[in-house]
């Protein structure tokens, strides 16, 4: 051997034994150990998909090396955005202090920069993430940093804030990361809440003139509020708003009727307000082209109760009232209705059944 050549390899081989072992190591993902989860979390996406789900973006990988629960994980890895979105969730979220959770990995060896969750319910999308802002699409809330490599770590969003989608059913959930190698496992909630009761149908007379039941009459439009079939005074359908919290608002209002008030009849509104948070006030404020009379229940909070009628109390939660006012208490005798809104605060309350009774 020259001796030039000779001196090459004598110099990188001291370089070698100075620098250490760790010049010629390789990084190597270990087999991180499972969690112990809360045995009353309801988990929606363990093994497998649950019933009708499905997936519309992305590829669903099932890794068997890597588990925080049950016998395999699904992973997305890559450089850049990594997405998948799984429909058909079926599920309502609960009323109260539940969070939704899941279980994430990340690779010590190919770590991500961050890890997004998009979760969308019938009325609403949230989005929060971890780590950088790197992923672009909707207003998101960070929840912290990327978790550490190598260990399964719990994470948890609040069904109340930021998602604000208590008592709201989800259809959708949305993962994604941003380079590196992460596994998630064990996605759901922690079963922390309530779900609104069901009661029976009360018995309603066969002389009322019921104008909004299972549907408005021809002619009228719905401005605010959903119909749900989980609920039902008579038939099958109610109209709610959906809940975004005790403070806001909550409207239903039917708009371009044409419904005459005779003399001498109430106004009746059947209400079911649920218990899985505490009813404020509920206000009813029927429209005659200019002229207008409302009626009040609760305390004040809504606006407007100057001129409208107290009634008193508030109804009973978790059954269905039936509200009466007088038409010629709020003026309304011998007038056409033209619209009608029903406005609660504090909690999702149910109303259906809205017409006269003599």
């Amino acid at each position: 051997m020259k001796q030039s050549n000779w001196l090459a390899v004598l110099f990188v081989s001291l370089l070698v034994v100075a620098a250490g072992p760790q010049v010629l190591a390789q990084c190597t993902t270990p087999f991180a150990s499972q969690p112990s989860p809360p045995s009353s979390d309801d988990v929606w996406i363990d093994d497998s998909l649950p019933s009708g789900a499905s997936v519309t973006v992305g590829s669903l990988n099932w890794d068997t090396s890597q588990y925080a629960t049950g016998s395999q994980s699904f992973r997305l890895n890559g450089a850049g955005t990594n997405s998948l979105r799984i429909e058909g969730i079926n599920e309502i979220l609960k009323f109260g202090s539940g969070k939704a959770i899941f279980y994430v990995l990340t690779d010590p060896c190919d770590m991500p920069r961050e890890i997004k969750v998009t979760y969308r319910s019938t009325f609403r999308t949230a989005v929060v993430y971890w780590g950088d802002n790197l992923i672009s699409g909707g207003t998101k809330f960070r929840r912290g940093n990327v978790p550490a490599g190598g260990t399964w770590t719990r994470l948890e969003v609040p069904i109340s804030s930021p998602l604000n989608m208590q008592g709201q059913p989800l259809e959708w959930i949305q993962i994604e990361t941003y380079d590196g190698r992460t596994w998630f496992d064990h996605v759901g909630t922690d079963d922390v809440g309530c779900l609104p009761s069901v009661p029976s149908q009360p018995s309603i007379p066969g002389t009322d003139d019921v104008w909004i039941d299972d549907d408005i009459p021809v002619g009228s439009y719905l401005s605010y509020g959903e119909w749900y079939y989980s609920q039902a005074a008579s038939g099958t359908l109610s109209l709610a708003y959906p809940f975004f919290g005790a403070s806001p608002i909550s409207v239903v209002r039917v708009d371009d009727l044409s419904l005459f008030v005779d003399t001498g009849t109430d106004l009746i509104t059947y209400v079911m307000p649920t218990s899985c948070a505490t009813l404020s006030e509920i206000k009813i404020t029927w429209y005659a082209g200019t002229l207008s009379g409302s009626a009040y229940w609760g305390s004040t909070g809504i606006g407007g109760e100057s001129t409208a009628v107290y009634m008193g109390a508030n109804p009973s939660s978790d059954v269905w009232t039936r509200l009466e006012v007088p038409a010629s208490l709020v003026g309304l005798e011998g007038q056409t209705i033209t619209s009608i809104k029903v406005e609660t605060r504090g909690t999702q309350v149910w109303v259906d059944s809205i017409g006269i009774a003599p």
